[in-house]
């Protein structure tokens, strides 16, 4: 196998995995905190799960956006370089969703360090959960949607320039 083989099998991998956690994680994991019956210990049981999948996360991430960056498939310098627009928008689109992660990682930083305190789920507080608990769940929300949203766009825009690029 060449190089760009190989980069091509860590880009689709490293979306697939960055898309496919987030997904699971938003649906499966902190949908399933429900089922907790106590309030106090549904967001440990929602960040355990998560930080044993974070390594593999920030894994799937960097092998993605470093092969898409090798790949050419991003505008090599802001300002510079090609300035296709599916280029300019897989940029962005690649940025929002790293973005979105990051969001993701912070917020949920948020709500484990405060330990165990009643929520109604990883991402719904209730009134007694502590108000900067409350304001990280309410981001987690939003932010766990976004990350598969911006990847799943990815897979859109990659069909669209390996179409364009042929």
């Amino acid at each position: 196998m060449d190089s760009r083989t190989l980069l091509h099998i860590a880009h689709d991998i490293g979306l697939a995995m960055w898309f496919g956690g987030s997904l699971m994680g938003a649906v499966g994991l902190n949908g399933a905190t429900i089922e907790v019956d106590d309030h106090t210990q549904r967001t440990r049981v929602a960040n355990a799960g998560w930080f044993r999948w974070a390594p593999l996360a920030g894994l799937a991430l960097s092998g993605h956006v470093l092969a898409t960056a090798l790949l050419g498939r991003v505008v090599p310098a802001l300002g510079h370089g090609d300035d296709r627009p599916l280029r300019r928008t897989r940029t962005v689109v690649t940025a929002a969703a790293v973005a979105a992660t990051i969001e993701t990682g912070l917020s949920g930083r948020i709500v484990a360090r405060a330990g165990d305190v009643p929520v109604a789920t990883a991402v719904h507080p209730i009134a007694a959960t502590p108000p900067e608990v409350a304001a990280a769940q309410g981001r987690l929300r939003v932010a766990q949607w976004l990350v598969p949203a911006f990847t799943s766009l990815l897979w859109v825009l990659d069909a669209l320039q390996d179409r364009q690029d042929a």
